[in-house]
């Protein structure tokens, strides 16, 4: 069955086109993953589908075969958890999508407040779905384990590929390395003909020429016009053929790594051995509710990388928050300075200074680093815009980069994430990874956790337990493991009727478990 046809649709604003779709439709069993970079339009799409009222011109033909049921984007402002109000819409949308026949489920990122307990339970309850589902998401892990067809928003058109968010990644990759050996063998070709047509020429203008071993008077006999013209010809061909390839010859678009070598002060280096936090033990409470216990001294190096995960709730914005602002029984290396982005940052400002004097007056980068942050954030059209005029979205982004190049040499952030579309996270991701100061990130990104491989500190069960703790839990299970095998392996022993064979499989077992 075929819930939504879309047939040559055009939106635009004041006349410039937002995005165009000539032909798209949702089928029985498909889960479609709508992306792209923020602004191309993802929401406007999924509102036109679910007609909802926006501000946009249309051209062309919306066909609904299906009653729609719209979970829009959340933006949680309050102390309340926003995931326990995600899952509570999402919930009262599943109940209606189960009581309406040939409906269809749109979410608009609906992870961005969910912990990944939560975000692991909303993949089961949709991959158990029998209606097909249309969700936008910026998060890869979600992606990867339940779309089954992607529309991407990129270059004002919309693009369909039926296959997994996996399957699309490679595609891209395929897709890209082609487009580089055929970028490669066009300039080969131009080189090629430039080389001919600079030969041609030269002969033709040689031709014209009186050789020295020819006469005066044999050389007048002899005609060379026509070889002159022929020549002159095939150059002037070769010189369209070489324009015209030229004009058609376009250089694929290289994501160069971010490179933060370039440090404009250096009065932040602290050394990597010594400490620059340490946090005594404690109960972290917030109006008097205690959340979560400290029960050793913690310490961070002066540049240790860290992930702070757990449920929402556990107290993960509240302890960043109190270290940043001193509220913690805790040391501070004295030359320690702390950047903090914290959840709920779209907040209305009146700075009236440019993002481009601000960003350049705090940044401790370079020019080329700074500008290349500024880009994959998608600031730059914003550069010369004031501070106070950036939307909401905008607003989130340049408070980011406002943090994540200023003067710090420890980096607070708390969900910097939330709300960045996947080309910022991955541009997030990379400059973290290469970032030469400390840092503490909380996120419940998976994707992004598993390729940043910090050290990793988890608020569960009301404690804060790091590595330290999760080997001393691990020893103390594979002593346990050693005492019952060895327990088995001593009663085979003295059991004279006991495979000899049984023996030696639980002693390997036992020298295994020993050698881990």
């Amino acid at each position: 069955m075929e819930y939504i046809k879309i047939t040559n649709l055009k939106v635009d604003y004041q006349g410039e086109v937002l995005f165009q779709a000539p032909h798209l439709n949702v089928q029985d069993r498909q889960i479609v993953g709508l992306i792209g970079d923020n602004g191309v339009g993802k929401t406007t799409l999924v509102n036109i589908i679910a007609e909802k009222p926006i501000i946009f011109g249309i051209e062309g033909q919306v066909k609904r075969n299906c009653h729609t049921i719209l979970v829009p984007q959340i933006l949680n402002n309050s102390e309340q958890s926003g995931g326990e109000k995600e899952k509570a819409v999402i919930i009262q949308a599943l109940l209606q999508i189960n009581q309406t026949q040939n409906s269809l489920l749109i979410l608009d990122e609906p992870t961005s407040n969910l912990d990944i307990e939560q975000q692991k339970w909303l993949i089961q309850v949709l991959n158990g779905l029998k209606q097909p589902l249309l969700v936008i998401s910026h998060d890869q892990t979600f992606l990867s384990k339940l779309v089954n067809v992607i529309w991407q928003i990129k270059n004002q058109q919309v693009y369909e590929f039926k296959g997994t968010y996996d399957e699309y990644q490679q595609f891209l990759r395929v897709q890209e390395k082609r487009q580089n050996t055929q970028y490669f063998q066009k300039q080969v070709e131009i080189k090629r003909l430039k080389k001919n047509q600079q030969e041609f020429e030269t002969r033709a203008k040689k031709s014209t020429k009186k050789k020295k071993n020819i006469s005066w008077s044999d050389w007048k006999i002899k005609d060379s016009s026509g070889l002159e013209k022929s020549l002159f010809r095939k150059s002037t061909l070769l010189k369209r053929r070489i324009a015209k390839a030229e004009t058609t010859l376009e250089k694929p678009q290289v994501h160069h790594p971010i490179t933060l070598g370039n440090i404009e002060n250096m009065n932040l280096e602290l050394s990597q051995k010594s400490s620059i936090v340490r946090i005594k033990t404690q109960d972290v409470a917030v109006h008097k509710k205690q959340l979560f216990s400290i029960t050793k001294e913690l310490k961070i190096k002066g540049k240790e990388k860290i992930t702070l995960t757990g449920k929402n709730g556990a107290g993960k914005s509240v302890f960043l928050a109190k270290l940043f602002h001193n509220k913690l029984a805790v040391w501070l290396n004295p030359q320690l300075k702390m950047g903090y982005f914290k959840q709920n940052m779209a907040q209305e400002t009146k700075e009236t200074a440019t993002v481009k004097e601000v960003i350049y007056k705090n940044s401790i980068f370079n020019k080329t680093t700074t500008m290349q942050l500024l880009g994959d954030l998608h600031l730059q059209r914003s550069f010369d815009k004031q501070v106070s005029a950036l939307s909401g979205g905008q607003l989130v982004c340049y408070k980011l980069a406002k943090v994540l190049l200023g003067e710090h040499n420890l980096l607070i952030l708390d969900e910097p994430d939330n709300f960045l579309d996947i080309s910022s996270i991955n541009a997030l991701e990379e400059f973290l990874r290469n970032y030469p100061f400390a840092v503490i990130v909380v996120s419940h990104d998976q994707n992004l956790l598993k390729n940043l491989n910090f050290t990793s500190w988890k608020i569960k069960n009301h404690k804060l337990i790091t590595p330290s703790d999760f080997s001393s839990k691990e020893n103390a299970k594979t002593a346990n493991q050693i005492s019952l095998l060895q327990f088995k392996l001593d009663q085979l022993i003295s059991d004279p009727n006991a495979s000899f064979t049984d023996i030696e499989n639980i002693s390997q077992e036992i020298n295994s478990l020993k050698n881990k």
